[in-house]
């Protein structure tokens, strides 16, 4: 909601990279601590991990939020991240009492609905950026990042092919499209 909430405020009309740092820029006050969806996403739910691209941490020592921090890094957090761009997650509603499979069925739509698409006779699969950008986030391996995606994929057949075939597998990724998500 912090995202819409600032699309909508700052009138952007095509992609949130309409306002620069927009991510960093856009912040909620939450029990007493301003926080921007960086903050929430690389401080708190990734546990204080490096942004893509970053060579620091979002939360330096000695930053009081860094007390928020996730101390295990769970990936299905990248499911449900939005940004209110194209190609990112669907919008969902999560609650605290059902939290594990909300997040498994958010990655599975994500990665059956384009994220991740198997091509047999080419040996390849073409992965959302999102499985670049946080590539260790799935996995130390490429092959481990395959199995840990494959796990979400709805057809039994795929999902055994990549299994056993994910040292073999080429991958490449999606263009990324920042434009608004407007459905």
């Amino acid at each position: 909601m912090l995202v819409i909430h600032g699309v909508i405020e700052l009138g952007i009309r095509d992609s949130v990279k309409e306002v620069r740092g927009f991510l960093r820029r856009v912040k909620y006050r939450v029990g007493g601590t301003l926080l921007s969806p960086e903050d929430i996403e690389h401080g708190i739910l990734r546990g204080n991990r490096r942004p893509p691209g970053s060579l620091i941490r979002r939360f330096r020592r000695g930053d009081p939020r860094a007390s928020f921090a996730l101390a295990a890094l769970e990936p299905r957090v990248h499911f449900a991240l939005v940004c209110a761009s194209s190609s990112c997650p669907p919008i969902e509603l999560y609650t605290a009492e059902d939290i594990d499979h909300e997040l498994d069925v958010a990655a599975g739509t994500f990665v059956n609905a384009g994220g991740f698409v198997l091509d047999r006779n080419a040996g390849e699969v073409s992965l959302s950026r999102i499985f670049d950008w946080y590539a260790e986030d799935f996995g130390p391996s490429p092959a481990q990042r395959l199995r840990y995606l494959a796990r979400f994929l709805y057809e039994d057949d795929d999902r055994e092919f990549v299994q056993l075939n994910a040292e073999r597998l080429r991958i490449k990724h999606q263009h990324y499209d920042w434009r608004l998500n407007r459905y």
